[in-house]
């Protein structure tokens, strides 16, 4: 078994690289952070498969294929060479509980997202934040009073690290929707039921009157696909909605869209909807979850309650009908990402954290 040479910070992980999401993008970017800097860095995958092949110079990868044993040993074989741990999600907590009795030394970084920090936890679970040398780092403001709330968890822990974008260079991208049509982009996973993407359907009997060149378009797979597909059938909505599925290249989709939506309730911060910002697109999402410290509502764009379908048409139909009022909060939003969301400020804020 191999083992660690000298002191460094150890990422753990469940997984990164082998499925995609929120969480998946944020190691991603944290990894990134640690590649372009002077720390000392292994990352240890419990789910990632060993074959992957990384994509940092300066991080040794040790992916374990859902060996959660082979994975805890090789941790605790290297345990008194490790400074920092930083734990990118709440179920490695036990992990963390064994590594802190046996070095009370090691400072700990607890990265907090979405959903899973959005409860309760369960007594020993609890029992981690009882120590000392604990930071608890938040990707918002919304992930951070949740947890606060259903556990009892003082203030000064919690450390904001929201999740930045890439600023990509206007290339010139071919057009992909049909010209004269208003187009209403949506990305997501169709795997959750909070997404809201069923609610976004439901709305379109109350535009196509309005607006009679919609169309909404759906990027992502997932299992509710086909039920989505039924939902627009039954509405006779149909015509006006293209499933694509994955696509690899969002470019051309954000850049020609009109209006990016995505009335989700249920995002640990919403980075879909920065992407959308960095191409100047006014956005509409929910007054709910990590979406509020994305969306100004009535400055970047709209926040509407979930499932109000009245809402959304209402919204999406006065930026129709306003040329001028989607232009002010497309330049506004790409104000916003550019003074708060971009890499470098993510890697500012992460050293300030670990360097603290």
């Amino acid at each position: 078994m191999q083992k660690i040479d000298k002191k460094k910070i150890l990422f753990l992980n469940l997984e990164t690289f082998s499925n995609t999401g929120g969480i998946q993008n944020y190691n991603k970017m944290l990894l990134k952070a640690l590649d372009l800097s002077d720390y000392n860095t292994i990352s240890v995958s419990i789910y990632d498969d060993q074959d992957i092949k990384d994509e940092f110079s300066n991080i040794k990868i040790y992916n374990f294929n859902k060996h959660k044993i082979r994975a805890t040993l090789f941790i605790l074989r290297n345990f008194k060479k490790i400074d920092k741990v930083i734990l990118t999600h709440i179920n490695l907590i036990p992990v963390a509980l064994l590594l802190k009795i046996l070095n009370p030394n090691i400072n700990f970084y607890l990265c907090i997202y979405g959903i899973e920090a959005w409860k309760k936890l369960s007594f020993f679970y609890r029992l981690f934040f009882i120590f000392k040398k604990i930071k608890i780092l938040s990707v918002s403001n919304y992930t951070t009073n949740m947890f606060m709330k259903f556990n009892n968890i003082k203030k000064e822990l919690f450390f904001y690290l929201p999740p930045p974008i890439s600023i990509n260079p206007q290339k010139k991208v071919v057009n992909p929707y049909k010209e004269k049509e208003y187009n209403i982009l949506s990305i997501s996973r169709l795997d959750d039921n909070y997404k809201g993407i069923d609610t976004m359907i439901n709305t379109l009997p109350f535009l196509v009157n309005s607006i009679p060149n919609i169309k909404y378009t759906v990027i992502g797979n997932g299992i509710n696909k086909k039920k989505l597909e039924e939902l627009a059938y039954n509405l006779n909505v149909s015509k006006y909605i293209d499933f694509k599925g994955f696509i690899e290249e969002l470019t051309p989709f954000y850049k020609y869209c009109d209006v990016f939506v995505l009335p989700s309730k249920g995002e640990g911060f919403g980075i879909v909807y920065l992407e959308a910002m960095s191409y100047k697109k006014p956005c509409i999402g929910c007054n709910a979850g990590g979406v509020t410290d994305v969306i100004v509502d009535n400055a970047t764009g709209f926040l509407c309650g979930y499932d109000d379908v009245k809402c959304l048409a209402k919204k999406i139909l006065l930026l129709y009908k306003d040329r001028n009022l989607s232009i002010k909060f497309g330049n506004n939003g790409y104000r916003r990402v550019i003074e708060n969301f971009t890499f470098e400020k993510f890697q500012e804020r992460l050293k300030n954290i670990l360097d603290n």
